[in-house]
Protein backbone atom coordinates (compact mmCIF):
# COMPACT_ATOMS: atom_id res chain seq x y z
CA UNK A 1 0.00 0.00 0.00
CA UNK A 2 0.83 3.78 -0.98
CA UNK A 3 2.48 4.92 2.51
CA UNK A 4 0.82 8.28 1.92
CA UNK A 5 -2.07 6.51 1.80
CA UNK A 6 -1.52 4.43 4.70
CA UNK A 7 -1.08 7.59 7.05
CA UNK A 8 -4.22 8.73 5.67
CA UNK A 9 -6.05 5.90 6.76
CA UNK A 10 -3.80 6.09 10.36
CA UNK A 11 -5.51 9.33 10.60
CA UNK A 12 -8.77 8.08 9.99
CA UNK A 13 -8.15 5.48 12.60
CA UNK A 14 -6.74 7.75 15.14
CA UNK A 15 -9.56 10.55 14.55
CA UNK A 16 -12.53 8.06 14.44
CA UNK A 17 -12.11 7.24 18.16
CA UNK A 18 -12.73 10.74 18.69
CA UNK A 19 -15.66 10.92 15.99
CA UNK A 20 -17.23 7.69 17.60
CA UNK A 21 -16.78 9.39 21.58
CA UNK A 22 -18.40 12.22 20.17
CA UNK A 23 -21.27 10.48 17.98
CA UNK A 24 -21.77 8.69 21.34
CA UNK A 25 -22.87 11.55 23.36
CA UNK A 26 -24.95 13.22 20.89
CA UNK A 27 -26.59 9.44 20.31
CA UNK A 28 -27.36 10.22 24.35
CA UNK A 29 -29.01 13.03 23.90
CA UNK A 30 -30.97 12.31 20.93
CA UNK A 31 -32.08 9.26 23.20
CA UNK A 32 -33.30 11.63 25.95
CA UNK A 33 -35.02 13.91 23.14
CA UNK A 34 -36.93 10.69 22.05
CA UNK A 35 -38.33 9.72 25.10
CA UNK A 36 -39.81 12.92 25.35
CA UNK A 37 -41.48 13.01 21.97
CA UNK A 38 -42.93 9.62 22.78
CA UNK A 39 -44.22 11.23 26.43
CA UNK A 40 -46.03 13.74 24.41
CA UNK A 41 -47.26 12.04 21.58
CA UNK A 42 -45.70 13.54 19.05
CA UNK A 43 -43.57 12.04 15.56
CA UNK A 44 -40.03 11.72 16.46
CA UNK A 45 -37.36 13.71 13.45
CA UNK A 46 -35.48 10.58 13.06
CA UNK A 47 -33.44 11.66 10.05
CA UNK A 48 -32.98 15.26 11.32
CA UNK A 49 -31.36 13.16 14.74
CA UNK A 50 -29.39 10.64 12.64
CA UNK A 51 -28.06 13.98 10.79
CA UNK A 52 -27.58 15.38 14.18
CA UNK A 53 -24.98 12.29 15.42
CA UNK A 54 -22.92 12.05 12.12
CA UNK A 55 -22.36 15.98 12.40
CA UNK A 56 -21.19 15.18 15.78
CA UNK A 57 -18.82 12.76 14.88
CA UNK A 58 -17.79 14.59 11.80
CA UNK A 59 -16.97 17.72 13.31
CA UNK A 60 -14.29 15.82 15.85
CA UNK A 61 -12.60 14.24 13.21
CA UNK A 62 -12.44 17.46 11.65
CA UNK A 63 -11.22 19.05 14.81
CA UNK A 64 -8.57 16.33 15.12
CA UNK A 65 -7.50 16.33 11.28
CA UNK A 66 -6.79 20.47 11.43
CA UNK A 67 -5.83 21.53 14.84
CA UNK A 68 -5.39 18.39 17.08
CA UNK A 69 -2.76 15.84 15.23
CA UNK A 70 0.74 16.50 15.06
CA UNK A 71 1.70 18.59 12.15
CA UNK A 72 5.06 19.01 9.98
CA UNK A 73 6.12 21.79 8.31
CA UNK A 74 4.98 24.79 7.07
CA UNK A 75 3.22 26.01 10.52
CA UNK A 76 2.35 29.90 11.19
CA UNK A 77 3.57 30.45 7.26
CA UNK A 78 0.52 31.84 5.06
CA UNK A 79 0.13 30.76 1.08
CA UNK A 80 -1.57 33.82 -0.50
CA UNK A 81 -1.67 31.82 -3.76
CA UNK A 82 -4.87 30.64 -4.85
CA UNK A 83 -4.59 27.17 -6.82
CA UNK A 84 -0.99 27.23 -5.65
CA UNK A 85 -1.60 23.49 -4.48
CA UNK A 86 -3.58 22.43 -8.18
CA UNK A 87 -0.62 23.32 -10.23
CA UNK A 88 2.21 21.82 -8.12
CA UNK A 89 -0.06 18.79 -7.95
CA UNK A 90 -0.04 19.23 -12.02
CA UNK A 91 3.48 19.93 -12.15
CA UNK A 92 4.54 16.70 -10.00
CA UNK A 93 1.48 14.91 -10.87
CA UNK A 94 1.80 12.46 -7.85
CA UNK A 95 -1.01 10.63 -6.10
CA UNK A 96 0.15 12.35 -2.85
CA UNK A 97 -0.09 15.71 -4.28
CA UNK A 98 -3.65 14.73 -6.13
CA UNK A 99 -4.67 13.53 -2.61
CA UNK A 100 -3.75 16.52 -1.01
CA UNK A 101 -5.86 18.72 -3.05
CA UNK A 102 -8.89 16.12 -3.36
CA UNK A 103 -8.72 15.05 0.41
CA UNK A 104 -9.16 18.76 1.52
CA UNK A 105 -12.71 18.81 -1.01
CA UNK A 106 -13.74 15.30 0.75
CA UNK A 107 -13.29 16.71 3.95
CA UNK A 108 -16.14 19.71 4.47
CA UNK A 109 -18.20 17.44 1.94
CA UNK A 110 -20.20 15.76 4.60
CA UNK A 111 -20.62 19.16 6.25
CA UNK A 112 -22.13 20.52 2.92
CA UNK A 113 -24.23 17.55 2.59
CA UNK A 114 -25.28 17.20 6.83
CA UNK A 115 -26.28 20.58 7.84
CA UNK A 116 -29.17 20.32 4.75
CA UNK A 117 -30.71 17.54 6.41
CA UNK A 118 -30.20 18.72 10.23
CA UNK A 119 -32.45 21.85 9.24
CA UNK A 120 -34.46 23.87 6.50
CA UNK A 121 -32.82 27.28 6.68
CA UNK A 122 -29.89 25.13 5.40
CA UNK A 123 -31.31 24.23 2.71
CA UNK A 124 -30.30 27.68 1.03
CA UNK A 125 -27.04 27.87 -0.88
CA UNK A 126 -26.52 31.48 0.41
CA UNK A 127 -26.83 29.84 4.34
CA UNK A 128 -24.72 26.51 3.87
CA UNK A 129 -22.26 27.57 1.78
CA UNK A 130 -20.84 30.84 3.83
CA UNK A 131 -20.91 28.58 6.90
CA UNK A 132 -18.64 25.89 5.19
CA UNK A 133 -16.27 29.16 3.97
CA UNK A 134 -16.75 30.57 7.51
CA UNK A 135 -15.65 27.09 9.43
CA UNK A 136 -12.78 27.15 6.67
CA UNK A 137 -11.90 30.41 7.71
CA UNK A 138 -11.60 30.00 11.43
CA UNK A 139 -9.54 26.82 11.27
CA UNK A 140 -7.04 28.15 8.95
CA UNK A 141 -7.18 31.19 11.17
CA UNK A 142 -6.44 29.13 14.47
CA UNK A 143 -4.00 27.13 12.76
CA UNK A 144 -1.99 30.06 11.68
CA UNK A 145 -2.37 32.11 15.12
CA UNK A 146 -1.52 28.49 16.86
CA UNK A 147 1.47 27.38 14.61
CA UNK A 148 -0.97 24.02 13.98
CA UNK A 149 -0.30 24.84 10.56
CA UNK A 150 -0.08 27.12 7.49
CA UNK A 151 -3.28 29.39 6.03
CA UNK A 152 -3.81 28.46 3.13
CA UNK A 153 -6.44 30.23 0.78
CA UNK A 154 -6.22 26.87 -1.70
CA UNK A 155 -7.62 25.16 1.57
CA UNK A 156 -10.56 28.03 1.83
CA UNK A 157 -11.18 27.08 -1.70
CA UNK A 158 -11.28 23.41 -2.00
CA UNK A 159 -12.96 23.47 1.38
CA UNK A 160 -15.84 25.56 0.24
CA UNK A 161 -15.64 23.30 -3.15
CA UNK A 162 -16.40 20.53 -1.11
CA UNK A 163 -19.39 22.41 0.96
CA UNK A 164 -20.49 22.97 -2.68
CA UNK A 165 -20.76 19.56 -3.86
CA UNK A 166 -22.09 18.03 -0.64
CA UNK A 167 -24.51 20.78 -0.64
CA UNK A 168 -25.63 19.92 -4.05
CA UNK A 169 -26.25 16.15 -3.56
CA UNK A 170 -28.16 16.67 -0.20
CA UNK A 171 -30.31 18.95 -2.08
CA UNK A 172 -30.80 16.12 -4.50
CA UNK A 173 -31.66 13.39 -2.60
CA UNK A 174 -33.92 15.63 -0.80
CA UNK A 175 -35.82 16.78 -4.15
CA UNK A 176 -35.81 13.17 -5.42
CA UNK A 177 -36.87 11.82 -2.09
CA UNK A 178 -39.19 14.74 -0.86
CA UNK A 179 -40.61 11.85 1.65
CA UNK A 180 -44.23 11.66 2.24
CA UNK A 181 -46.83 14.25 0.63
CA UNK A 182 -44.57 15.78 -1.22
CA UNK A 183 -43.72 16.00 -4.64
CA UNK A 184 -40.38 16.03 -6.34
CA UNK A 185 -39.59 19.22 -8.12
CA UNK A 186 -36.58 21.00 -9.16
CA UNK A 187 -33.72 18.44 -8.94
CA UNK A 188 -31.60 18.66 -12.16
CA UNK A 189 -30.15 22.40 -11.18
CA UNK A 190 -28.32 20.67 -8.13
CA UNK A 191 -26.28 18.39 -10.87
CA UNK A 192 -24.50 21.12 -12.32
CA UNK A 193 -21.41 21.68 -9.46
CA UNK A 194 -20.98 18.08 -9.71
CA UNK A 195 -20.93 17.25 -13.27
CA UNK A 196 -18.69 21.04 -13.83
CA UNK A 197 -16.65 19.44 -10.94
CA UNK A 198 -16.23 15.85 -12.78
CA UNK A 199 -15.64 17.38 -16.41
CA UNK A 200 -13.22 19.33 -14.69
CA UNK A 201 -10.96 16.53 -13.11
CA UNK A 202 -11.74 14.39 -16.35
CA UNK A 203 -10.03 17.70 -18.38
CA UNK A 204 -6.85 17.55 -16.30
CA UNK A 205 -6.57 13.83 -16.07
CA UNK A 206 -7.24 13.12 -19.84
CA UNK A 207 -5.46 16.22 -20.91
CA UNK A 208 -2.46 15.01 -18.70
CA UNK A 209 -2.77 11.28 -20.58
CA UNK A 210 -2.94 13.24 -24.01
CA UNK A 211 -0.05 15.10 -23.65
CA UNK A 212 3.16 13.81 -25.36
CA UNK A 213 5.56 15.37 -22.51
CA UNK A 214 5.19 14.63 -18.93
CA UNK A 215 5.23 17.68 -16.56
CA UNK A 216 8.57 19.09 -15.39
CA UNK A 217 7.98 19.11 -11.22
CA UNK A 218 10.94 21.46 -11.14
CA UNK A 219 8.31 24.07 -13.53
CA UNK A 220 7.62 26.82 -11.29
CA UNK A 221 4.13 27.11 -9.57
CA UNK A 222 3.53 30.66 -10.36
CA UNK A 223 5.08 33.86 -11.28
CA UNK A 224 7.14 35.74 -8.12
CA UNK A 225 6.49 39.50 -8.27
CA UNK A 226 10.44 40.53 -8.70
CA UNK A 227 9.54 44.14 -10.03
CA UNK A 228 12.42 46.52 -9.21
CA UNK A 229 14.82 44.02 -8.93
CA UNK A 230 18.21 45.03 -10.06
CA UNK A 231 19.30 42.40 -12.34
CA UNK A 232 23.39 42.41 -13.04
CA UNK A 233 24.96 40.16 -15.70
CA UNK A 234 28.39 38.74 -15.67
CA UNK A 235 27.38 36.12 -18.45
CA UNK A 236 25.87 37.47 -22.00
CA UNK A 237 22.84 35.92 -23.16
CA UNK A 238 23.02 34.26 -27.03
CA UNK A 239 20.50 35.14 -29.53
CA UNK A 240 18.98 33.57 -32.88
CA UNK A 241 16.79 30.73 -32.67
CA UNK A 242 17.07 27.60 -30.90
CA UNK A 243 16.39 23.79 -30.62
CA UNK A 244 17.61 21.02 -28.83
CA UNK A 245 16.42 17.04 -28.27
CA UNK A 246 14.18 15.87 -25.98
CA UNK A 247 15.56 11.80 -24.83
CA UNK A 248 13.27 9.11 -23.37
CA UNK A 249 14.60 7.51 -20.30
CA UNK A 250 13.75 3.84 -18.63
CA UNK A 251 11.72 4.88 -15.46
CA UNK A 252 11.74 2.24 -12.69
CA UNK A 253 8.66 0.41 -11.63
CA UNK A 254 7.98 -0.71 -8.14
CA UNK A 255 9.19 -4.45 -9.53
CA UNK A 256 12.43 -2.82 -11.12
CA UNK A 257 13.44 -0.85 -8.86
CA UNK A 258 12.61 -4.04 -6.02
CA UNK A 259 14.80 -5.89 -8.33
CA UNK A 260 17.76 -2.96 -8.51
CA UNK A 261 17.96 -2.53 -4.15
CA UNK A 262 18.25 -6.01 -3.73
CA UNK A 263 20.83 -6.42 -5.90
CA UNK A 264 22.14 -3.47 -4.67
CA UNK A 265 22.00 -4.38 -0.96
CA UNK A 266 23.80 -7.95 -2.30
CA UNK A 267 26.42 -6.10 -3.35
CA UNK A 268 27.33 -4.11 -0.05
CA UNK A 269 26.83 -7.21 1.86
CA UNK A 270 23.44 -5.58 3.76
CA UNK A 271 19.90 -6.34 3.91
CA UNK A 272 16.91 -4.00 3.69
CA UNK A 273 14.26 -5.57 5.75
CA UNK A 274 11.90 -1.83 5.80
CA UNK A 275 10.69 -0.72 2.40
CA UNK A 276 8.35 1.99 2.39
CA UNK A 277 6.74 3.30 -1.34
CA UNK A 278 5.67 6.56 -2.23
CA UNK A 279 4.57 7.51 -5.34
CA UNK A 280 7.68 8.44 -7.42
CA UNK A 281 9.71 6.87 -4.49
CA UNK A 282 11.02 3.48 -2.67
CA UNK A 283 13.01 3.82 0.69
CA UNK A 284 14.94 0.69 1.63
CA UNK A 285 16.24 0.97 5.02
CA UNK A 286 17.78 -0.95 7.71
CA UNK A 287 17.28 0.98 11.03
CA UNK A 288 19.47 -1.15 13.09
CA UNK A 289 22.66 -0.86 10.86
CA UNK A 290 21.88 2.57 9.44
CA UNK A 291 21.84 1.78 6.23
CA UNK A 292 18.84 3.42 3.45
CA UNK A 293 18.85 3.68 -0.14
CA UNK A 294 16.06 6.34 -1.56
CA UNK A 295 15.22 5.37 -5.32
CA UNK A 296 13.36 7.75 -7.94
CA UNK A 297 11.54 5.86 -10.30
CA UNK A 298 11.20 8.89 -13.11
CA UNK A 299 14.81 9.61 -13.50
CA UNK A 300 16.31 6.53 -11.84
CA UNK A 301 18.29 8.58 -9.46
CA UNK A 302 19.52 6.93 -5.97
CA UNK A 303 20.89 8.51 -2.68
CA UNK A 304 22.45 5.42 -0.61
CA UNK A 305 23.52 6.45 3.13
CA UNK A 306 25.67 3.93 5.46
CA UNK A 307 26.07 4.71 8.79
CA UNK A 308 28.08 1.80 9.54
CA UNK A 309 32.01 2.36 10.40
CA UNK A 310 31.17 6.12 10.12
CA UNK A 311 33.99 7.25 11.75
CA UNK A 312 36.74 5.93 9.12
CA UNK A 313 38.29 8.75 7.32
CA UNK A 314 37.64 9.52 3.86
CA UNK A 315 40.68 8.72 1.81
CA UNK A 316 41.02 9.41 -1.88
CA UNK A 317 40.71 6.40 -3.89
CA UNK A 318 42.08 5.52 -8.15
CA UNK A 319 39.45 4.97 -10.99
CA UNK A 320 39.94 1.50 -11.09
CA UNK A 321 39.38 0.69 -8.13
CA UNK A 322 36.44 2.69 -7.28
CA UNK A 323 35.13 1.70 -10.50
CA UNK A 324 35.46 -2.01 -9.48
CA UNK A 325 33.96 -1.08 -6.08
CA UNK A 326 30.39 0.57 -7.65
CA UNK A 327 30.37 -2.65 -10.39
CA UNK A 328 30.35 -4.67 -7.42
CA UNK A 329 27.37 -2.70 -6.27
CA UNK A 330 25.10 -3.51 -9.76
CA UNK A 331 26.09 0.48 -10.47
CA UNK A 332 27.41 1.17 -13.97
CA UNK A 333 29.72 3.64 -15.01
CA UNK A 334 30.30 4.59 -18.19
CA UNK A 335 33.93 4.14 -19.82
CA UNK A 336 34.94 8.25 -20.23
CA UNK A 337 32.84 9.53 -17.46
CA UNK A 338 34.98 12.28 -16.72
CA UNK A 339 37.01 11.56 -13.13
CA UNK A 340 37.48 14.06 -10.71
CA UNK A 341 38.40 13.98 -6.55
CA UNK A 342 37.17 16.59 -5.02
CA UNK A 343 38.39 16.59 -1.06
CA UNK A 344 37.37 14.47 1.99
CA UNK A 345 37.03 11.51 0.23
CA UNK A 346 34.54 12.67 -1.99
CA UNK A 347 34.57 11.48 -5.92
CA UNK A 348 32.48 12.05 -9.13
CA UNK A 349 32.35 10.39 -12.17
CA UNK A 350 30.23 12.88 -15.07
CA UNK A 351 28.77 12.08 -18.03
CA UNK A 352 27.74 14.50 -20.50
CA UNK A 353 25.70 12.96 -23.30
CA UNK A 354 28.58 10.02 -23.87
CA UNK A 355 27.84 7.63 -26.58
CA UNK A 356 26.30 4.01 -25.65
CA UNK A 357 25.91 2.42 -28.72
CA UNK A 358 22.62 4.21 -29.93
CA UNK A 359 21.79 5.66 -26.87
CA UNK A 360 23.47 8.07 -24.52
CA UNK A 361 24.51 7.96 -20.93
CA UNK A 362 23.83 11.30 -19.15
CA UNK A 363 24.34 12.74 -15.16
CA UNK A 364 26.15 12.53 -12.36
CA UNK A 365 27.48 9.73 -9.52
CA UNK A 366 29.51 11.07 -6.43
CA UNK A 367 30.66 8.72 -4.04
CA UNK A 368 32.55 8.75 -0.88
CA UNK A 369 34.96 6.59 -0.04
CA UNK A 370 36.54 5.58 2.89
CA UNK A 371 39.91 4.43 4.44
CA UNK A 372 38.14 1.01 4.70
CA UNK A 373 37.33 0.25 1.34
CA UNK A 374 33.66 0.97 1.62
CA UNK A 375 31.17 3.88 0.85
CA UNK A 376 29.60 5.93 3.01
CA UNK A 377 27.31 7.75 0.75
CA UNK A 378 26.55 7.57 -3.36
CA UNK A 379 24.64 9.87 -5.06
CA UNK A 380 23.60 8.97 -8.50
CA UNK A 381 21.67 11.04 -11.54
CA UNK A 382 23.13 8.75 -13.94
CA UNK A 383 20.72 7.62 -16.67
CA UNK A 384 21.06 5.50 -20.13
CA UNK A 385 18.62 7.83 -22.50
CA UNK A 386 17.41 7.31 -25.70
CA UNK A 387 17.31 10.25 -28.18
CA UNK A 388 13.57 10.67 -28.90
CA UNK A 389 12.55 14.07 -31.14
CA UNK A 390 14.09 17.43 -31.51
CA UNK A 391 12.22 20.30 -29.83
CA UNK A 392 12.78 23.97 -30.33
CA UNK A 393 13.05 25.74 -27.36
CA UNK A 394 13.50 29.52 -25.66
CA UNK A 395 16.55 31.31 -26.84
CA UNK A 396 18.84 32.42 -24.03
CA UNK A 397 17.30 35.85 -24.49
CA UNK A 398 14.10 34.55 -23.98
CA UNK A 399 15.11 32.65 -20.77
CA UNK A 400 16.57 35.69 -19.46
CA UNK A 401 13.46 37.54 -19.72
CA UNK A 402 10.96 34.65 -17.97
CA UNK A 403 13.63 35.14 -15.21
CA UNK A 404 13.61 38.80 -14.81
CA UNK A 405 9.26 38.04 -14.72
CA UNK A 406 9.90 35.59 -11.80
CA UNK A 407 8.94 33.09 -13.47
CA UNK A 408 11.46 30.03 -12.53
CA UNK A 409 11.50 27.64 -10.14
CA UNK A 410 12.93 28.73 -6.71
CA UNK A 411 12.13 32.65 -7.64
CA UNK A 412 10.12 33.59 -4.09
CA UNK A 413 13.67 33.41 -2.54
CA UNK A 414 14.11 36.76 -4.54
CA UNK A 415 10.95 38.30 -3.27
CA UNK A 416 12.58 39.21 0.31
CA UNK A 417 12.68 42.85 1.13
CA UNK A 418 16.60 42.69 2.33
CA UNK A 419 17.61 41.82 -0.95
CA UNK A 420 18.95 44.58 -2.99
CA UNK A 421 19.48 42.71 -6.37
CA UNK A 422 21.08 39.78 -8.04
CA UNK A 423 24.16 38.84 -10.10
CA UNK A 424 23.54 36.43 -13.32
CA UNK A 425 26.83 33.73 -13.31
CA UNK A 426 25.92 31.37 -15.95
CA UNK A 427 23.49 29.89 -18.04
CA UNK A 428 24.10 26.37 -19.36
CA UNK A 429 21.32 24.54 -21.12
CA UNK A 430 20.56 20.68 -19.02
CA UNK A 431 18.14 18.31 -18.96
CA UNK A 432 15.80 17.30 -16.21
CA UNK A 433 12.98 14.27 -15.83
CA UNK A 434 9.19 14.93 -16.44
CA UNK A 435 6.73 12.64 -15.16
CA UNK A 436 6.90 10.63 -17.46
CA UNK A 437 9.98 9.78 -18.09
CA UNK A 438 11.24 11.97 -20.69
CA UNK A 439 14.21 14.14 -20.48
CA UNK A 440 13.18 17.95 -21.06
CA UNK A 441 15.88 20.57 -21.69
CA UNK A 442 16.08 23.19 -18.90
CA UNK A 443 18.03 26.12 -18.65
CA UNK A 444 20.64 26.38 -15.48
CA UNK A 445 20.76 29.78 -14.24
CA UNK A 446 23.42 30.41 -11.59
CA UNK A 447 22.81 33.38 -9.53
CA UNK A 448 24.15 35.34 -6.82
CA UNK A 449 21.77 37.00 -4.58
CA UNK A 450 22.99 40.81 -3.61
CA UNK A 451 22.22 42.32 -0.45
CA UNK A 452 22.47 41.63 3.82
CA UNK A 453 20.72 39.00 4.34
CA UNK A 454 18.98 38.96 8.37
CA UNK A 455 21.77 38.13 11.11
CA UNK A 456 24.65 38.79 8.84
CA UNK A 457 24.56 35.64 7.29
CA UNK A 458 26.89 35.48 3.84
CA UNK A 459 25.27 34.74 0.66
CA UNK A 460 26.12 31.95 -1.93
CA UNK A 461 25.63 31.71 -5.62
CA UNK A 462 22.42 29.07 -6.18
CA UNK A 463 21.60 27.23 -9.56
CA UNK A 464 17.71 28.28 -10.76
CA UNK A 465 15.59 26.25 -13.37
CA UNK A 466 13.63 27.23 -15.87
CA UNK A 467 12.30 25.03 -18.78
CA UNK A 468 13.28 25.49 -22.11
CA UNK A 469 10.59 24.15 -24.48
CA UNK A 470 8.41 26.66 -26.10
Amino acid sequence: MHDFVRLILQMLHQGGKLALGAGLLCALGVGGAYLLYRKRGAAFPWKKALAAVALAGYFALLLYATLLRQVGGGTGQANLHLFLAWREAWNGFTLKLWLNVLLNIALFFPLGFLFPLLARPFQRWYVTLPTGFGVSLAIESVQYLLGRGMFDVDDLFTNTLGTVLGFSLAMLLLRLFPGRGKERRGWAPHLICPLAFGLVLAGIFGGYQLKEYGNLPEAPAYAANLRGMDWQLVWEPVEGAETAFTYRGAPFTKESCDAFGAEFARGAGVTFPDAYYYDDLTVFANHSTGDFLNVTYHDRSYEYRSSADGDAPGVEGSEPVLREKLAELGIFVPVGADFAYEGDGWHSFTARFLPHGEQVVNGVLRCEYRENGTFGEIDSTLAILTPYKEEPILTQAEALERLRGGKFDGAVLFEQSWLQGAKILECALDYRADTKGFYQPVYVFTILPLGQAPGGHSLEAGEFILPALK
